[in-house]
């Protein structure tokens, strides 16, 4: 059962990848470094991944209209574990964005926030507390499970606001 200390918004301010993961998964500020541990890499349409996350699950998301993916990472352990950060294509308001990090975050193996990014726009982060090594398995699924989840809750939101 995830806890009620993740916020929706975090707080604004230029946070690096980890660092916002971090705040997300642990409703807590903490600055962390980049990356500690390099992964071996894929070229996923021209720009490295990390090679342990299915390339489906990326094609998936990519392939959601209003999705932009920004950031992602396999994860090393529960302070830098596996996640997504996006930006919506199109502008949307906060109370868009709050709706989709609550139905994000309503799902028990997610935890979802968002906040200002160093672009000043509003990012999107998905996190869960996994990392490849931790379990391979688990972590294939989970990644293969997201872009269903996000069009999920897109859908949603979708069809509340028409």
């Amino acid at each position: 059962m995830q806890t009620d200390t993740r916020q929706h918004f975090l707080g604004s301010g230029k946070k690096n990848a980890p660092s916002f993961i971090y705040e997300i998964l642990h409703g807590k500020e903490k600055f962390l470094f980049g990356k500690g541990t390099p992964h071996r890499q894929k070229d996923w349409g021209g720009i490295p991944v990390d090679a342990n996350i299915p390339t489906a699950a990326l094609n998936e998301i990519n392939s959601i209209q209003e999705i932009e993916i920004r950031s992602s990472c396999e994860g090393v352990d529960i302070w830098k574990p596996t996640f997504l950060i996006f930006r919506f294509r199109t502008a949307w308001d906060q109370e868009k964005i709050d709706a989709f990090v609550a139905g994000m975050n309503a799902f028990p193996d997610i935890s979802c926030g968002a906040g200002i990014g160093n672009g000043g726009m509003y990012r999107v982060g998905i996190t869960t507390a996994l990392w490849y090594q931790k379990d391979r398995n688990l972590f294939t699924q989970w990644w293969l499970e997201l872009p269903q989840k996000m069009q999920t809750v897109l859908t949603v939101i979708h069809c509340l606001s028409s």
